[in-house]
This record gives C-alpha cells, structure tokens and sequence, in this order.
C-alpha cells in the first residue's frame, strides 16, 4: 500500500512537471507595423507599441515568453495556412480566415475612416458605397482592402500606411481607407499631419482586433486558451488599463 501511494505521489509529480515544462517556453509572432499598436523601428527592425506589450504581459502571466519578427503580411497568412507559424497579432475577424484560425478575446479594437487632404469635400461620405465616387487607395490584404474588393468597389493598392498617406498628400488619390488612430499616427511621425483630416465612416461599427492562431500549428488551441487566461488576469490586476493609457 505504501509503495502504490510512492508511485502515485511520483506520477502525479512527473505529470504536473510535464504540464509547467510544457508551457515553460517561447513563442514566436510575426507582424507588420501598425502603429501605435504595433511597431517597427525602421532603424533596428526593434518591435514595441501597445498590442506587443499587452500580448507580453498576457503571456507572461502563464508562463510563455514572447518573441516578434518582421514579416510581410501575405507571408503570414500564406503560413498560417499552411501552419508554419503560430499566428500574428492585431488581426481582426473575417468569414474567410476562419476556416484556418482562432481568434482570442478582444485584444484592442479600431475605427474604419478615410484619411484625406483638408480642403477636399467629403461631408457626402457615410456609408462605404459613397466611396465609389473618390479616387480611392488602401493597403492590400488588410481588412479594409478586403472589404473594399467583397463590393467590388475600385481601388488603388499601398504596401503599407505611409504609401497610402503620401499618395493621399501627392494628390495621386483622393482617400485612404484605413484604421483611424494608427493613419493618425503615423501622420504625424511624417509631420503630415496638419494637411490631412480624417472622415469617419458613421455606418461602420468599430473593429475588434484580437492575437489570431494558426488552426494548423501545434497546440495553437491549447496555447490560445493559455494566452485568453492572461489576458483576463491583466485585465482584473490593471496592468491592460495602465499599458493602452500611455498610448490612447
């Protein structure tokens, strides 16, 4: 009888052991810049902004340490199909990802707006279709992009929000759909700001962004239940609140 307790007591100590070493690891995301929720240093390729930091901190409360690369966007999802790479952060949720990924709790979430120069009249603009009536540029893959081509409305393609701004500036187009607050941003890191405005779109809801896994890579389930726990723990402890505060 007592050796079967020894060996019970020595299971379950190679069992719990194998559960912390499980989650005694590093994860690897990659990324573009979307600032100021993501972003790239252009000097040092070095990766901050609110969303890393949240994603740390949620990570870390489990156990998991973080790490983030540069990447280019349709390399992302094309691996994350193919289930080469554990996911990406500061995704939002369309009907054709779902078929290859899960989507964690809310992480942060943006408004859909269109940047233009100031003196342009844009006060006819409140629903999407209205768009059709400008010379219209957005970033290619990106959720608004996507949109924009469901409904077939035409539109120019920028690799990133600063081809997207200067085409705006340049007067090569008319708007840029884009996320509001990061456009905004990086408006000002170029010192364009003062000749720009941003329309709000009053008919599109605001769009929550979440950490996006990969349905293909290993325990990318286990490790989304993981992160959604910390994330609820930074939440109730304030540290979520005191990370979006030094950026919003």
């Amino acid at each position: 009888m007592f050796f079967q307790r020894v060996q019970k007591s020595l299971l379950l100590s190679v069992i719990c052991g194998f559960q912390m070493n499980a989650w005694a690891q590093t994860v690897t995301l990659p990324v573009v810049d979307f600032p100021p929720y993501i972003m790239i240093s252009e000097s040092d390729n070095s990766i901050s902004g609110m969303d890393i930091r949240v994603v740390e901190a949620a990570f870390k409360e489990v156990g998991i340490q973080t790490t983030f690369e540069k990447k280019p966007w349709h390399s992302i999802i094309q691996n994350m199909q193919a289930g080469k790479v554990l996911g990406t952060v500061t995704c939002s949720r369309r009907p054709e990802r779902a078929p290859f990924m899960y989507f964690s709790d809310e992480l942060s979430a943006t408004s859909r707006a269109v940047i233009s120069r100031v003196e342009l009249d844009t006060h006819a603009i409140e629903t999407i279709y209205d768009l059709a009536d400008y010379q219209i540029i957005s970033v290619e893959g990106w959720d608004m992009e996507q949109q924009l081509r469901s409904l077939s409305i035409p539109h120019q393609l920028a690799q990133n929000i600063t081809q997207g701004l200067n085409s705006v500036v340049s007067g090569q187009t008319d708007l840029f759909y884009v996320s509001d607050y990061p456009a905004l941003y990086q408006a000002r890191i170029l010192g364009i700001h003062k000749s720009l405005k941003v329309t709000n779109i009053v008919s599109e809801p605001l769009v929550p962004l979440h950490v996006c896994f990969s349905k293909h890579y290993p325990e990318s389930r286990e490790l989304l239940q993981e992160f959604n726990k910390g994330l609820q723990i930074i939440k109730r402890n304030g540290t979520y609140q005191t990370i979006r505060d030094e950026y919003l």
